[in-house]
């Protein structure tokens, strides 16, 4: 599960006997409910479907739809460890459409990795691959880096898969310039680059080794240490697992058993889970190469009896059928070697068909894409045939309509950018956000304000200020009535003292504040930009995207798609 754990960026884990019901643990943050999910990941089911429950509905509370989001992965990642596929992938169809009603890419490329990596496990590499091409798609369309080495490093574990690992060696090395080349910032923070460094340098020590290039396996091991001596102590585990497979190649043995032994100091496994199994591998495999076949054999069993394999996985357990047969065989328990050399031969065939779905796709794609080309050209020439004489009759009169419509559009643009290169300049300008927007009305609901005290005109203001802190205007229940009734006083002396010191009536004064919050958030808020209009809108106390795109147009000169596509561009 090297590559799949998008989820789980941190492995701390809560105190023991830890437990909550879902409303519980929802009160807690994000940081501790993940804690909850990942301490009861491999181990129990419902508590960690229940923590995942937690974490999505404290999203929802806080109307935080990438803490949701990842709840909702966080399920299909516990059913996929507990090999639950079926109700993984159903889990997945609701995290698409999750992805997809809020027009968040990023989410959906996510999703689309998701549903690629429980493929492999089925396994379907045709229909893994295709998920994962979609990704990738996706996310450089976005400009989503972390998706999109996510996306490259499942397909490069694809050719490895195939046994091409020049293939998987050339995309590797394209992950780590994308790694190496991308800033720094809240999201991609320097320990998180770390990790992926980390990742990758042991991904491509990996491909040399198979290349037999053990010199520059070497090399990339050693870096792997530097990146990993800043954070969680388990990421250390894959320098030694490298400097273990480098020693057995060079047949340093007890060199090897060091690494191993040390890697389990650093990050103790998990029984039971497919790590397990893998280590068990390890140490299996380099007790044959000692010459300790029953040693061999024992560990290699035992890791067996702790992990089921279950006939989705048997494709990819040819190297380990094949260690065990050989062992068998040199203690002289001829009729089990028989028997795992049977099997090593069935793996070997379902390993074959597994490549050869990979060739397959692989190719498919390519004559896909020349028989598209070959179409398109067909297509265009045939247009072009039928409608030439239609084009020369009616070009010039197109030619006129579309540089008309040009001209215009232009235009447009023009006066859309310089209204938003003005709306920039006031926010760098302004000291507070009231101060972007500050309309005032020439006509005023109530003119003479000399009935107000200095006294209660002081108390309303105040009151105001502490209403604006709070928020309170996102509401929509905010109305002059409710505001009144807030800070102690009626309506009358609400709208005079409204009118007097912000030269503006009470809905003038609520929508300012309202707009310049959305300007404000907009600007400074990437997943704020990605709700529909119409969340944006309740958001900020509109009942309607009509009643929030006419206040906005009227107080910026711009629609708000506007303002969030240029925004972008910039921020």
């Amino acid at each position: 599960m090297k590559n799949i754990l998008l989820f789980l960026f941190s492995f701390a884990l809560i105190p023991a006997g830890f437990s909550q019901t879902t409303e519980g643990l929802s009160k807690y943050s994000f940081d501790t409910i993940r804690d909850s999910i990942n301490k009861y990941m491999f181990s129990d089911l419902q508590k960690s479907i229940g923590a995942a429950e937690a974490y999505i509905l404290k999203g929802k509370r806080e109307y935080n739809k990438e803490e949701e989001y990842m709840g909702m992965e966080a399920i299909i990642w516990i059913h996929y460890s507990h090999r639950n596929l079926e109700e993984a992938n159903e889990q997945f169809e609701k995290l698409l459409f999750f992805a997809k009603e809020y027009k968040a890419l990023k989410f959906e490329a996510r999703a689309h990795i998701v549903a690629g990596t429980i493929q492999m496990s089925i396994p379907d590499l045709k229909e893994a691959i295709r998920y994962f091409n979609l990704a990738l798609q996706i996310s450089e369309n976005e400009g989503d880096d972390i998706s999109a080495q996510m996306a490259l490093s499942n397909l490069s574990y694809v050719h490895k898969i195939n046994g091409d690992y020049r293939k998987s060696l050339e995309i590797e090395k394209n992950i780590l310039k994308i790694i190496a080349n991308h800033p720094i910032d809240s999201n991609y923070t320097s320990s998180f680059k770390s990790r992926l460094l980390s990742d990758i340098h042991y991904n491509i020590s990996k491909s040399y080794l198979e290349l037999n290039k053990i010199d520059s396996a070497k090399h990339y091991s050693a870096l792997i240490k530097s990146f990993s001596k800043d954070f969680d102590s388990c990421y250390l585990r894959k320098y030694y697992y490298s400097k273990y497979y480098i020693s057995l190649e060079e047949k340093k043995y007890k060199k090897a058993r060091k690494y191993l032994i040390n890697s389990e100091k650093y990050c103790p496994m998990i029984e039971g889970t497919l790590t397990s199994l893998r280590m068990a591998l390890r140490y299996g495999n380099l007790a044959s190469k000692e010459g300790d076949f029953e040693q061999a054999s024992r560990t290699l069993m035992q890791g067996l009896r702790d992990y089921e394999v279950s006939p989705e996985e048997e494709g990819y357990m040819s190297n380990y059928y094949k260690v065990l047969a050989e062992a068998f065989k040199e203690t002289g328990d001829f009729e089990k070697a028989s028997y795992y050399f049977e099997k090593y031969l069935n793996t070997e065939k379902e390993h074959s068909k597994m490549s050869a779905d990979v060739s397959s796709s692989l190719l498919e794609k390519e004559r896909k894409k020349f028989k598209d080309d070959i179409e398109h050209i067909k297509a265009e020439k045939e247009k072009s045939q039928s409608h030439l004489n239609y084009l020369l009759l009616g070009g010039a009169v197109v030619i006129l309509t579309l540089l008309f419509l040009l001209l215009k559009f232009y235009k447009n643009k023009k006066t859309d950018e310089a209204k938003f290169e003005a709306l920039l300049s006031k926010i760098k300008a302004a000291n507070t956000p009231s101060e972007i927007i500050d309309t005032k009305d020439e006509l005023l609901e109530e003119k003479a304000s000399n009935d107000v005290s200095e006294e209660v005109t002081k108390q309303i203001l105040e009151g105001l200020k502490t209403l604006e802190e709070k928020e309170y205007f996102l509401k929509q229940e905010c109305n002059s009535y409710n505001v009144a009734k807030k800070i102690n006083t009626n309506t009358s002396y609400l709208s005079k003292v409204i009118n007097s010191h912000y030269g503006k009536n009470f809905s003038t004064y609520i929508n300012d504040l309202r707009i310049n919050y959305a300007i404000i958030r907009l600007k400074n808020d990437v997943f704020f930009r990605c709700y529909s209009i119409q969340a944006i809108a309740e958001e900020v106390g509109y009942k309607s995207a009509d009643s929030f795109t006419k206040y906005f147009k009227k107080d910026t000169g711009l629609n708000p798609s506007f303002y969030i596509k240029n925004i972008k561009n910039i921020t």
